[in-house]
């Protein structure tokens, strides 16, 4: 699984700080981060949707759902769906980040009318 370059940048830009300084990029940079998230979401359905089929064939041959749920996370898919989760969180906490940057850059706006 690779990572969307844009969502690369935006990593960066937050943790360098570079957004508190342009609200335009951070407005933008939110709404390919949005579509970015969609994205995934979109990656970990066609996942989730082969599972159930995976997990009634392999959880007869394990002596618990642990155990299958352990195998699971071993296959291809299952790297996978853990690595998507992973990325769909790391989304949501820049996003908010954004959107919280943002609400500061609009508050000291009204404050300098």
């Amino acid at each position: 699984m690779t990572t969307n370059k844009n969502y690369n940048r935006i990593m960066d830009g937050l943790r360098e700080g570079y957004y508190r300084s342009n609200p335009a990029w951070c407005a933008n940079d939110l709404s390919i981060l949005s579509g970015e998230y969609a994205w995934i979401c979109g990656q970990l359905e066609e996942i989730l949707v082969k599972k159930p089929a995976w997990w009634n064939v392999e959880r007869e041959k394990v002596k618990s759902d642990t155990a299958c749920e352990k195998q699971w996370e071993q296959t291809e898919d299952g790297v996978n769906e853990m690595g998507l989760r992973m990325r769909m969180k790391g989304a949501e906490k820049m996003m908010s980040a954004l959107k919280s940057l943002l609400r500061v850059a609009e508050g000291e706006s009204h404050n300098l009318h």
